[in-house]
């Protein structure tokens, strides 16, 4: 993923750390420390403390996109393709330490709220038409509705992933990956 512009990347990184210590919150004066840059340098590059949490939101999403896009799975059939973007959609949330605030605290912010309803909108479509090429591919019983399945199954994963980042202790990104994925198996009647 290409970084911003330096300034703005400063500002990125330095929210990115406030939102850790700060359990999801982000003092202005803490982040001016931080980044080294005025409060001047945030409005000009994200016009609020608000437009800043959604950047960094954004970047977070699209890294998950990234991580979970088809040209980075093996070419297989769709059940083991499938797993294997679980399996990254898991990992890439354990991997960054911002998921748990974002799936279970942040997002509360009515700014991120849209964001994340956008967001998740976009993985449900990309989901149902997974799901239909699944069937058209004989793989997946073609009387499961698929946008509903898709809906469902976008939904298990983030419940699923924010539950799981939860737990104390928490499981193995491996032992995270393959219970949701029996879930969805599951649901979609996969053996």
């Amino acid at each position: 993923m290409a970084r911003a512009p330096l300034g703005r990347q400063q500002l990125l990184d330095a929210a990115r750390a406030e939102l850790l210590e700060g359990d999801g919150q982000v003092d202005l004066h803490a982040l001016k420390r931080r980044s080294g840059l005025s409060t001047g340098a945030l409005y000009h590059h994200f016009g609020s403390k608000a437009g800043l949490l959604v950047a960094v939101y954004e970047q977070f999403h699209a890294g998950l996109v990234a991580a979970i896009a088809d040209d980075t799975l093996p070419a297989a059939a769709w059940p083991e393709r499938e797993r294997a973007r679980t399996h990254h959609f898991v990992a890439y949330h354990f991997a960054d330490p911002l998921a748990e605030l974002l799936l279970n605290r942040i997002v509360r912010e009515p700014e991120l709220a849209e964001l994340e309803t956008g967001a998740l909108a976009r993985l449900t479509a990309a989901a149902g038409r997974n799901i239909r090429q699944g069937q058209l591919d004989g793989e997946i019983d073609p009387a499961i509705d698929a946008d509903l399945a898709g809906a469902c199954i976008i939904g298990a994963l983030r419940y699923g992933i924010a539950d799981q980042l939860r737990r104390n202790p928490r499981p193995t990104t491996d032992d995270a990956a393959n219970r949701l994925w029996n879930v969805i198996a599951g649901a979609l009647t996969i053996h």
